[in-house]
């Protein structure tokens, strides 16, 4: 991804003549203005579907040039790489970048004798290979994933459980966030799920209009199909969308299904556990 990145500012930005360094590489009697490229921290957590890389981004003009350069040089590296899709020379991965912020102040760098800042960059959905898991497949998400495909059609992608770093936008991602078992009768139980949809779109228009239509749409239809030859369906109780959330962390649509399973058939409907735990204890 470092690699995509200095390529893309390298081609984007002429002013900098293909200077994009790295940390580790002489800078002493290289001309400006030049940049530094960074890798930063990575986290993934339970409560995001995915990890996230940041990168910095460290500007250095002249020091004769004053900080309006750095401001144009500021806003150059931004138009580059903010909301932009990028792919990975060495692997083929397209992964999407986005601005985040500044870091700490602008400085006058006197062992360089440059004017500086440092912008930071988030990668998205960035999944190492060797953290990787393959979460167990749920034939409810499965059934979403089809209904979504179809309402929304092509360049849209779907995906399932966690975002990949091969997602390209625009694209879809269904996770699932909870299930429950409610009161039936003696022959059956109400099996419900709670879906997350995160729509991440090439624009927020566009974000917009298809969280809306998947939104309604599942609405309208009223249920999905499981399992057409069996004339097994999923009832849709809940459809909700928030515009404000953040697409690919925390995901703008919540759907609840619901379906009756006969109680020797249950265990099929429940998720299965990716890992166990246990403590061991001694008295």
């Amino acid at each position: 991804m470092r690699h995509a990145i200095r390529q893309r500012l390298s081609a984007d930005i002429p002013d900098i003549g293909g200077r994009v360094l790295e940390p580790h590489e002489d800078y002493a009697s290289i001309g400006k203005p030049y940049l530094v490229v960074r890798q930063g921290r990575e986290t993934g957590s339970g409560g995001f579907p995915g990890f996230r890389r940041r990168y910095e981004v460290e500007l250095h003009e002249a020091g004769t040039a004053g900080f309006d350069a750095v401001d144009r040089l500021a806003a150059a590296v931004i138009r580059s790489l903010d909301e932009r899709s990028l792919t990975d020379p060495d692997t083929g991965d397209v992964f999407f970048c986005r601005y985040i912020g500044s870091f700490g102040r602008d400085r006058v760098d006197e062992e360089r004798q440059t004017l500086s800042r440092t912008l930071r960059f988030a990668v998205d959905a960035v999944q190492p290979a060797a953290m990787a898991e393959t979460a167990p497949s749920d034939p409810w998400l499965e059934a979403v994933a089809a209904w979504t495909a179809a309402q929304l059609g092509q360049p849209w992608q779907v995906c399932l459980n966690e975002w990949p770093s091969s997602y390209d936008r625009p694209a879809v991602l269904w996770r699932l966030d909870g299930w429950e078992a409610g009161a039936g009768n003696a022959a059956a139980l109400v099996v419900r799920k709670r879906l997350i949809g995160h729509v991440a779109g090439r624009s927020d228009q566009e974000e917009r209009e298809a969280a809306s239509r998947l939104a309604s749409g599942l609405k309208l239809d009223g249920k999905i199909v499981l399992a057409e030859a069996d004339r097994r369906w999923l009832a849709v109780e809940e459809s909700k969308v928030s515009f404000g959330a953040d697409p690919v962390r925390d995901g703008q649509l919540a759907v609840v299904l619901s379906r009756r399973v006969k109680r020797e058939h249950f265990a099929t409907d429940a998720p299965l556990m990716r890992e166990v735990f246990f403590n061991e204890t001694r008295s």
